[in-house]
């Protein structure tokens, strides 16, 4: 069965909205072993939808549409998919008494342009929507002399994943039952680059002749993404296994897993370990605090940080002697280290972190140019120290800075335990 999904809406092909659905349809999808072959973004434009569905109906046996049904103008898909198919629509009373009731029940008139909603396909089945004002459809249509399935259901994501499980997902484990699946595990590596990944995973492409994960650069780190396709115990512990080879591969380098990622998973070690944090950041301008605090319970065992981006600050407000800043400068590794002991001292905390740096793209010189960041780890008795030559621009810098600060956390709990 060949499966296609088309997305609607202009909004995603600007820089400023990233497509979800079509993921949530994927995931539909591989957990019955069933593979997207086509991804469709199209804008708002009758024609555009009606040519992006006709080519895909002439290929494809089942073809899943997100977006387009709303009140406004420029929701076009009930429209664009009866001049696709020469499809009747017709209001349905019992979706506009319902749409009616829901702005009603909020102490409102329904605006008229909301009846639009109440649109249906005669002779199709349409999907009640309890989240939200836009039905779904599922469409069986006698298609130049085959089955063609079309479902059309609404963009906002979480209406989109009600109907995925209530009604798609049943629809196709009546027709491929067994429960097989296509799964998925993604292991995140810190610290290194995609070709240092690359070349220590030879060994493994070697063992595994046919089986070639893929290796993904991010913003932050690298991932090794595995599949694996059978009954659900059985794909599991295969991804297991695998996953269990890259460890021995890559070691210490393996924080986490598929959700996992940094700020988490050093959450999590330092309340196994009761342990506290405070920071002191200065390049990175409060960019740690806010990733370690994006933690749901962080609370715990965050205690602050202080953004000392000037020298003032620096003396004024963690002590750190103007003989020390005079010597080495403001980014070296003896502040950086001075930074991260006199923070710890002041908030009382178990660890303490400091970060100074030159994010750019102004400020760089020939001995310390742009990107050079200096990122130290203190506890009472022990310091860790790491030196950073990071690319541009400035956010990659900033980023970077925190990401290796929290790695830098990360292994000194190790390696300390």
């Amino acid at each position: 069965m060949k499966v296609a999904v088309i997305v609607v809406g202009t909004e995603l092909l600007g820089p400023d909205r990233v497509d979800t659905n079509s993921l949530a349809v994927t995931r539909a999808f591989e957990r019955r072993a069933l593979s997207i072959t086509r991804k469709t973004v199209v804008g708002d434009d009758l024609e555009d939808i009606v040519n992006v569905l006709r080519a895909a109906a002439a290929e494809f046996d089942v073809i899943v549409m997100t977006g387009g049904l709303g009140p406004t103008e420029d929701d076009l898909t009930r429209d664009a998919v009866a001049k696709a198919f020469d499809l009747e629509l017709e209001s349905d009373a019992g979706i506009l008494a319902s749409l009616k009731r829901r702005f009603a029940d909020r102490g409102m008139e329904m605006p008229e342009v909301n009846s639009k909603q109440a649109l249906t396909f005669r002779g199709h089945r349409t999907i009640r929507n309890p989240r939200g004002t836009a039905p779904g459809f599922h469409l069986n249509l006698d298609h130049d002399g085959r089955q063609l399935h079309l479902w059309i259901l609404p963009g906002v994501p979480t209406e989109l994943e009600g109907m995925l499980e209530d009604d798609l997902s049943p629809w196709l484990d009546e027709r491929f039952p067994g429960n097989q699946g296509t799964f998925r595990r993604s292991i995140h590596i810190a610290g290194m680059g995609e070709s240092a990944v690359e070349q220590l995973m030879r060994p493994y492409y070697e063992r595994h002749e046919g089986e070639v994960p893929t290796i993904l650069a991010t913003r932050n780190e690298t991932q090794i993404h595995l599949v694996a396709r059978g009954l659900p115990d059985h794909a599991y512990a295969e991804l297991t296994s695998r996953e269990n080879e890259i460890r021995e591969i890559f070691g210490e380098r393996v924080y986490g897993v598929d959700d996992d990622n940094l700020e988490t998973v050093v959450g999590r070690m330092l309340v196994v370990r009761s342990a506290t944090l405070a920071a002191a950041e200065s390049c990175t301008g409060g960019l740690f605090g806010s990733r370690v605090t994006d933690v749901s319970g962080s609370s715990q065992y965050f205690l602050g940080s202080l953004v000392a981006y000037s020298r003032k600050a620096k003396e004024e407000l963690l002590g750190i002697s103007p003989k020390i800043l005079d010597e080495h400068g403001e980014v070296s590794s003896e502040v950086a280290i001075a930074m991260a002991e006199q923070v710890r001292i002041r908030y009382g905390s178990t660890f303490g972190i400091g970060i100074t740096g030159i994010a750019g793209p102004s400020g760089g010189t020939k001995q310390k140019p742009v990107g050079t960041v200096h990122i130290a780890v203190a506890k009472q008795d022990h310091v860790e120290h790491r030196k950073l030559m990071l690319p541009p621009p400035r956010n990659r810098v900033k980023h970077l800075s925190v990401q290796s600060a929290l790695d830098l956390l990360r292994l000194t709990m190790l390696r300390q335990s």
